[in-house]
């Protein structure tokens, strides 16, 4: 009995575990369901449907920790949103070139002076409506005043103008002979628009004992503002910087126009006539004419260099030098060479723009022997006067004649100013401070307002009019600058 029912229950066990197993798995489950659905309803549990959306495709994520990606070529979106950032951090980063460049605005010709510590009146409106470079207001020049030149007095009085032709003849010989002249820069008929000679009378004025400096003119044109020198000058431009002729010796980074410090104390040239007369304005004086130029020159005994009749190499820059190459040397220089009332470098170092038209007939006509002369009324080109370190002395003599278009200036050409002294003719009243003024109508140029200056081969002192036939049209070519500036 026992026996038959043990073993009729171990049978009953064995045949029904399968029935355990599926019971506790059909439990379990449900009990896990109820568990899930439970932590749901209760905010445990979140399923991310997007996830579980984006499943079956993979994702940059998985490109990117897969170990032997595929190469990928970036969409022009994704290399527009990379190189953006990029761009906008070298721009902000990259520091200001210091290598003068053209200014945008340099085409437009539009004056464009901000105001500077020294202080401006700001753009002026020229008489045809147009905006003109505006000088300097009354007290904005104090500062280029204050380092302006001495001048020193030129009496007046009456003495004999021009030459004759037996002076020409000896010139031409010392120019063939005594200093080795080319025979294309020693020719008579150089000379034949300096003649006849005549009696002027000025009355006293004081001259700039040196030509006017570099260190002087950026003063100048610093105080008019950045871009001033393109039309700065009573609507005119003022000079050429270094950008507009590889002859000049003025840098101008867009901001401000500056030279090597070793050149300050020498004479400023790419100076346009206007730019040579708004200086001398703006310090309260005005660029000489050419008779005083001349009595300052010559003084009361009629000599043909400034310190005598005999040519000396040791007195002037020219391209004859002592020694050593032909260049310009500071305003200071040869103090022997002064004329007889002191002034320096009258005889070469650079020719200088005198305020008169040029007229090659004009010392022929009865106007030029009227007390204080200011010249023909019109003209295309101006005066210069006394030479250069590019010429041969023959043109540094006191009563040699060159011209220039006002609007082509060069790395031959300075100035110097003059001053009244009380007189009539020196306080702005009479025709020589009506000569100072200009304005579009009033020229015979085919320049316009705001005109940049474009420098040219030098061509020699043509005249203005039709020549008559003893007088030859002075055209040299070999007078261009041939050295390197400064």
């Amino acid at each position: 009995m026992s026996r038959s029912s043990y073993g009729y229950v171990g049978r009953r066990s064995g045949g029904a575990a399968w029935q355990w197993v599926i019971i506790g798995l059909v439990l379990g489950f449900g009990c896990s369901v109820i568990l899930v659905l439970g932590a749901l309803a209760l905010g445990f549990l979140n399923v991310d449907s997007n996830a579980l959306a984006n499943l079956p495709s993979p994702t940059p994520q998985i490109v990117i920790i897969t170990a032997t990606p595929a190469p990928v070529t970036p969409s022009p979106t994704a290399e527009a949103a990379t190189a953006t950032p990029t761009t906008q951090i070298l721009l902000e980063v990259q520091p200001p070139t210091a290598t003068p460049t053209i200014d945008p605005t340099f085409l437009t010709l539009q004056a464009t002076i901000p105001p500077t510590p020294l202080g401006l009146t700001g753009a002026n409106t020229t008489g045809d409506g147009s905006q003109g470079g505006a000088l300097p207001a009354a007290g904005g020049m104090d500062a280029v005043r204050a380092i302006a030149s001495e001048t020193v007095l030129i009496e007046g009085g009456t003495f004999t103008m021009g030459t004759n032709v037996t002076e020409v003849a000896q010139a031409v010989r010392e120019c063939l002979a005594g200093y080795g002249g080319e025979a294309g820069n020693c020719q008579p008929e150089y000379g034949e628009d300096s003649a006849p000679e005549h009696q002027v009378t000025v009355s006293a004025f004081r001259m700039d004992r040196t030509e006017v400096s570099y260190a002087q003119y950026l003063a100048f044109i610093n105080t008019l503002g950045p871009g001033a020198h393109r039309n700065g000058c009573g609507g005119f431009a003022c000079l050429q910087t270094r950008n507009d002729s590889e002859t000049s010796n003025i840098q101008f980074d867009s901001q401000t126009y500056s030279v090597l410090f070793a050149i300050n104390d020498y004479p400023v040239t790419n100076v346009t006539w206007y730019g040579a007369n708004a200086y001398c304005q703006a310090i309260g004086r005005r660029l000489p004419t050419e008779a005083e130029w001349e009595r300052a020159a010559r003084g009361s005994d009629g000599r043909v260099f400034p310190w005598g009749n005999t040519w000396d190499s040791l007195l002037a820059s020219t391209r004859r030098p002592a020694s050593g190459e032909a260049e310009k040397k500071p305003v200071f220089d040869f103090t022997a060479g002064a004329s007889p009332y002191g002034v320096l470098n009258l005889a070469g170092n650079v020719a200088e723009w005198v305020s008169d038209w040029y007229d090659a007939r004009f010392y022929g006509r009865a106007e030029a022997t009227s007390p204080d002369t200011t010249g023909p009324l019109s003209g295309t080109t101006k005066v210069v006067r006394g030479g250069s370190w590019d010429s041969v002395p023959f043109f540094a003599r006191t009563v040699h004649r060159q011209d220039r278009d006002p609007l082509q200036p060069t790395a031959w050409i300075g100035f110097r100013c003059v001053e009244g002294i009380g007189t009539a003719s020196n306080t702005g009243t009479s025709p020589l401070a009506a000569a100072q003024t200009f304005s579009q109508s009033d020229l015979l140029l085919p320049q316009t307002p705001g005109a940049t200056a474009v420098d040219e081969e030098f061509q020699g002192s043509a005249p203005t009019l039709p020549p008559q036939p003893t007088i030859a049209a002075q055209v040299n070519p070999t007078l261009a600058p041939t050295l390197a500036p400064g």
